[in-house]
């Protein structure tokens, strides 16, 4: 009987030292990650969200204005098939053919509808390869929908991403020259901020820290209090020394 309890003794006594050494013991040593390959992988899915992004963006304001557009021409339709006030009062006579007067406004609505829709087709597209990396061809792309209406609601966003293309491709001049046409032909634009806040990570990668300063501190003047400012303000603080 001693003997037995004994050896559950000693069995549990091993117990405890095994967890103790379990516990003791350091963690297994796994092989790092290959960081260049994870930092590649975010660099790319940062830029598709971007991109999906800015078509989303710009989708919403073509929608809005082809509803607008189909609202109009709906109202003078509605306009132009009423009776004109001048008509004699009693009811026309059966035999009488109805006329119907077709509205104008269909057709002069119509073809700037269609290109708001082809505009917005040729803008995804040009997304589209800018995410695959294919810059040459996305510049093509957007320098066609940039040309198509230079006044129109995507024109600041097409020349914003003709420089992200020569940014994406290290040409920091090249990108610096269609940042600036942004602030200073769409000063009041949407990617103006953006733009300016490019033009100092430009001058950044080309080891001009002054301009970059500059072109941060007057990104946060100009737009305080959009998201490219807090962000100049971070590369302020990290270029100080």
């Amino acid at each position: 009987m001693r003997r037995a309890a004994a050896a559950i003794a000693l069995v549990v006594l091993a117990g405890c030292a095994s967890t103790a050494d379990d516990a003791d013991r350091p963690p297994s040593l796994v092989p790092p990650a290959d960081t260049n390959v994870a930092q590649s992988s975010d660099a790319r899915v940062a830029e598709l969200q971007t991109s999906m992004t800015e078509l989303l963006e710009r989708i919403d304001v073509l929608n809005s204005r082809i509803a607008k557009l189909e609202s109009a021409s709906g109202e003078q339709r509605a306009a132009s098939g009423g009776a004109p006030a001048s008509s004699p009062a009693g009811p026309a006579p059966s035999s009488a053919p109805r006329i119907v007067t077709p509205a104008p406004a269909i057709t002069q609505q119509q073809p700037a509808v269609i290109h708001a829709a082809n505009l917005a087709d040729d803008y995804r597209n040009a997304l589209m390869l800018f995410g695959k990396s294919r810059y040459a061809e996305a510049r093509a792309a957007f320098q066609k929908v940039f040309e198509a209406d230079a006044a129109g609601d995507l024109a600041d966003n097409s020349l914003y991403w003709i420089g992200e293309t020569y940014f994406a491709a290290n040409d920091y001049a090249n990108a610096m020259k269609f940042y600036d046409r942004v602030t200073k032909e769409y000063g009041e634009s949407n990617k103006a901020p953006d733009a300016l806040f490019k033009t100092g990570l430009a001058f950044e990668k080309s080891g001009d820290l002054a301009m970059a300063r500059r072109a941060f501190d007057e990104c946060i003047k100009r737009y305080p209090y959009s998201t490219p400012a807090a962000s100049a303000k971070l590369e302020l603080k990290r270029i100080k020394y």
